[in-house]
């Protein structure tokens, strides 16, 4: 449902508004508005959950001691510097979803006074629930819709209030961030057709590991304890309920001590 609005604004103002219009993801002048004020609203009201509970096996030996997560680049964690971002961008409630060594990371952040957040802890427990199950767990936390889930190991430059402002305007369940790459034999491909992710098959676009949820993904999750989100959203996929959000900038998945090396690279 959309209301009709008419508004004066200074000329200086309009000029400054269409230059976001470039025809095809901004429409017209309307669209630039409404996407403005979605990047300004939404990210004070919205949650972010971190999974940040997995167990980090093809990052060994690096992982015998810490957490992935925990993982330092530039003398600074690895999870800071996705905590910084959400923090920057207005994001201020985060909760942790922490397995096997969770303890290093509730030692370091604490309840997140020092980053000006608010931090709140979900535990995995010993055998570990896999990404669904932990993001299940973790809904007694999460009140907001949308709310931002994002996988621990991975290190980018992402802008979360836009891409909160292209969750709200398309309004489906699920928007998924996909990672333009020359190199895709390791992930899991993704094919679109407009802005509707549409399967997996031969593409040059990979899961980028961030989501932005409404709370009826809650809906589609299985009674069982341990799952992946990745089956959730195949589901959602096929009903034709799940967004593409094409991200060209810094990201790194730090699944692999390759990938760690460039992540430390391309912060330097």
């Amino acid at each position: 449902m959309r209301t009709r609005l008419t508004i004066t604004l200074k000329d200086s103002v309009v000029r400054r508004v269409d230059r976001y219009v470039d025809g095809s993801r901004i429409r017209n002048r309307s669209h630039a508005i409404e996407y403005l004020l979605n990047k300004s609203l939404y990210a004070s009201q919205t949650q972010a959950v971190i999974l940040a509970g997995g167990t980090g096996s093809g990052m060994r030996p690096y992982t015998y001691e810490l957490p992935k997560a925990m993982l330092p680049i530039k003398q600074k964690p690895l999870l800071e510097y996705q905590i910084i971002r959400l923090r920057d961008a207005g994001v201020h409630d985060i909760i942790l979803c922490i397995g096997d060594r969770g303890e290093e990371i509730e030692k370091y952040f604490g309840k997140g006074e020092r980053f000006n957040v608010t931090i709140t802890y979900c535990r995995d427990g010993e055998k570990g629930l896999g990404t669904g199950g932990a993001l299940q767990k973790a809904k007694k936390y999460i009140g907001s819709s949308p709310f931002l889930v994002l996988y621990g190991d991975v290190y980018t430059d992402i802008d979360i209030k836009d891409l909160l402002s292209f969750h709200v305007q398309h309004g489906e369940i699920v928007t998924m961030v996909l990672k333009s790459l020359r190199e895709v034999k390791q992930y899991g491909q993704i094919t679109m057709r407009g802005t509707k992710v549409t399967g997996f098959g031969r593409s040059n676009l990979v899961n980028a590991g961030i989501y932005v949820c409404n709370q009826e993904v809650f809906e589609y999750m299985p009674s069982q304890e341990v799952f992946q989100f990745e089956t959730i959203l195949e589901d959602l996929i096929r009903k034709q309920v799940v967004d593409g959000y094409v991200y060209d900038g810094i990201w790194f998945d730090v699944g692999t001590p390759d990938e760690y090396e460039l992540a430390i690279k391309a912060a330097t």
